[in-house]
């Protein structure tokens, strides 16, 4: 049995979530209703010789996936943005050979997801979507296609549609999990997670600075920034993410507990090994 069936299949208690780590941002999440969401699912190593990036060889993966891209299990997929580290066609067309899913992402990524033969559901900041048994909440994002310097960490938008989201997933009543995408703090996610309030919030906390600035790599939150965010958020959980898979990328675990013991002694956290599912009272 490989990990995606054994989470399937794993017995979740009513208001808690169980959580599994798929490594760089990607997650699988499901609550007692029994319906699996997976969040920016990255299980292939299509970057190691295809990024713009840099040269072959720098986004390769240093640990190998949890399991075989074709055997991701999941009723609905969440794409926060087009990074390929994040929308990963190789993982989502070879599990599509196998299953049907829904994949709910920003309307930019229509026709790229319909290619793959997949349902699409764009996702519009501050409209929610209710598939299986959740709730979806789109919230903004503060990122960027490509790096233009210091100011270009704001919210895009483009036709009238975020392109870079983040996402509370509802999945069942009082049990919501925040995954922020790619973000840096800004007022308008601020007051989205306000309103919403999720239990658990999934940051990004490899940070930036300018040596990854002029490489083109665009940063995210520093580990003292995401938990900032989540004590805005009134999260519960803090959860790191993107900070374990590329080595030109990463931040220490080690980091992220010392600044989270020292600095924000009231905000429990956990960081969970990848592939192991764990489940969280919230």
């Amino acid at each position: 049995m490989n990990v995606s069936d054994g989470f399937r299949d794993l017995r979740v208690p009513p208001g808690t979530v169980a959580i599994c780590a798929l490594g760089q941002a990607g997650f699988l999440v499901k609550g007692a209703s029994g319906t699996v969401v997976a969040i920016d699912p990255y299980l292939s190593d299509r970057l190691a010789e295809d990024s713009e990036f840099g040269p072959p060889g720098r986004w390769a993966r240093r640990f190998p996936p949890p399991f075989a891209p074709a055997d991701l299990d999941a009723d609905v997929v969440v794409v926060t943005h087009e990074h390929a580290d994040h929308f990963d066609t190789v993982t989502l067309a070879s599990a599509l050979a196998r299953r049907r899913f829904t994949v709910v992402a920003p309307p930019v990524l229509k026709t790229d997801v319909e290619r793959l033969g997949a349902d699409f559901r764009a996702a519009l900041a501050g409209e929610v979507l209710e598939l299986d048994g959740v709730r979806i909440h789109p919230v903004p994002a503060a990122h960027s296609p490509e790096y233009t310097g210091p100011d270009c960490y704001d919210v895009m938008v483009r036709d009238g549609a975020h392109r870079f989201l983040g996402y509370v997933v509802e999945v069942d009543e009082g049990v919501t999990v925040y995954h922020a995408g790619d973000t840096v703090l800004h007022p308008s996610i601020d007051r989205a997670l306000t309103a919403l309030r999720p239990r658990v919030a999934l940051l990004p906390v490899n940070g930036r600075d300018r040596i990854r600035e002029e490489m083109g790599i665009v940063g995210n939150l520093t580990v003292a920034e995401a938990a900032h965010l989540a004590g805005v958020a009134g999260a519960r959980w803090l959860l790191p993410s993107h900070h374990d898979l590329f080595e030109v990328n990463s931040e220490s675990v080690a980091t992220f507990v010392d600044v989270l013991d020292r600095r924000f002694p009231e905000q429990e956290y956990l960081v969970p090994k990848v592939g192991r599912p764990i489940v969280l009272g919230v």
